[in-house]
């Protein structure tokens, strides 16, 4: 019998800071320098955003470190943006899946702790890995000398969603596969999850395989607001796809389904901006991320994405206006190349939570 139990925290706790990065000049974008420049921007925008709220870490790879440091002296936020040195030239922006996954661990004895479940990133099934990415978050845990936690199974952080109190959301597409866990049941998988997050039950949507890079993360598709809320991004297809399916059917399981506590679903749609702003579509032929549910949670306020389409841009304001009202601060930011490239606000972060004893200290 184990000596502690580990428990994955809601976003809306409290943070200690958040973890983004820079991509590397020889990583994914390698042959793609402009969008390697548009996607540093925006990931800089997104850094600046949060650092309005609480402390950031931003990785950078060694071969662009010089470029990182003249251009934050030039920027000043009410939070620090600390440069991290991290060895390679292959840096990506997907904090949310190749950085750890920070949870609490509770010793039967003594004080609780933050350590880092470490998901062996393999590059979204072997589509996109690299030499840095790859091993980051074994890098990071042990450059800032937090426990790592082992796991038997691969996954990535964008596909868990959790509300803090039991419940698991996730898509069986992403992580009940060949590509990631070959010969793995799902009974083998729901038993690691529960065991390093402290879940007690799991909502599984369907989703499809290779639908796009990530095989479909939880993440765009459907977040907690709260427990027993949902928030799920509403399709807007002028000629119905299988993402239209997608949204369907995780519509139809979680307005019967209940969480770990008993409670049913409240459940809130936010529409997809339009599709015509992304003509040209994504990364490599994969559809671009379209998804105002790809927020940020942070201390005080929420990073909210917006696309440049002036309608459900402020429609997707308005719902989080009802959704958080005067408890959280909306900070909306700009993207275009981020969903091009296969992601969002969400997508580029990871959040250090606060250790409940040191809040606990702090009160």
């Amino acid at each position: 019998m184990s000596d502690f139990s580990l428990r994955r925290l809601a976003e809306w706790d409290p943070q200690s800071k958040t973890i983004l990065g820079w991509p590397g000049p020889e990583g994914t974008y390698k042959e793609y320098p402009e969008r390697l420049a548009r996607a540093t921007q925006e990931v800089s925008s997104i850094a600046q955003a949060i650092a309005h709220f609480q402390s950031v870490i931003l990785a950078v790879g060694s071969e662009r470190y010089e470029e990182a440091e003249l251009y934050f002296n030039e920027i000043d936020t009410p939070f620090e943006i600390k440069l991290h040195k991290i060895e390679g030239d292959s840096m990506d922006v997907w904090l949310r899946d190749f950085a750890p996954t920070f949870v609490v661990e509770e010793p039967t004895k003594g004080e609780a702790s933050i350590v880092g479940v470490d998901w062996n990133f393999n590059g979204w099934g072997n589509k996109h890995p690299t030499p840095t990415t790859v091993v980051f978050a074994k890098t990071f845990l042990k450059d800032f000398k937090i426990e790592r936690i082992e796991t038997s199974i691969v996954t990535e952080g964008g596909s868990l969603e959790t509300d803090g109190e039991g419940t698991l959301l996730i898509t069986e597409s992403s992580i009940i596969n060949d590509n990631r866990n070959p010969g793995k049941s799902r009974e083998q998988i729901e038993a690691e999850l529960k065991h390093c997050l402290g879940i007690e039950k799991i909502l599984w949507i369907p989703e499809r395989k290779g639908l796009d890079s990530t095989d479909c993360h939880i993440d765009a598709l459907v977040r907690f607001v709260r427990p027993g809320v949902l928030l799920i991004s509403k399709a807007n297809e002028v000629k119905p796809t299988e993402w239209t399916t997608v949204y369907e059917e995780a519509l139809e399981i979680l307005s019967s389904a209940t969480d770990a506590k008993g409670r049913p679903f409240e459940i809130i749609e936010v529409e997809e901006p339009d599709e015509d702003l992304f003509e040209g579509g994504g990364f490599e032929d994969d559809r671009a991320v379209r998804s105002y549910v790809n927020y940020l949670l942070v201390n005080g306020g929420i990073i909210l994405p917006q696309f440049g389409d002036p309608a459900h841009d402020a429609a997707a304001i308005r719902v989080a206006q009802m959704l958080f009202g005067d408890e959280r601060r909306i900070y909306p930011v700009l993207i275009d190349e981020l969903p091009r490239l296969g992601g969002g606000v969400h997508c580029v972060t990871q959040e250090i939570p606060v250790s409940p004893s040191a809040e606990s200290a702090m009160n």
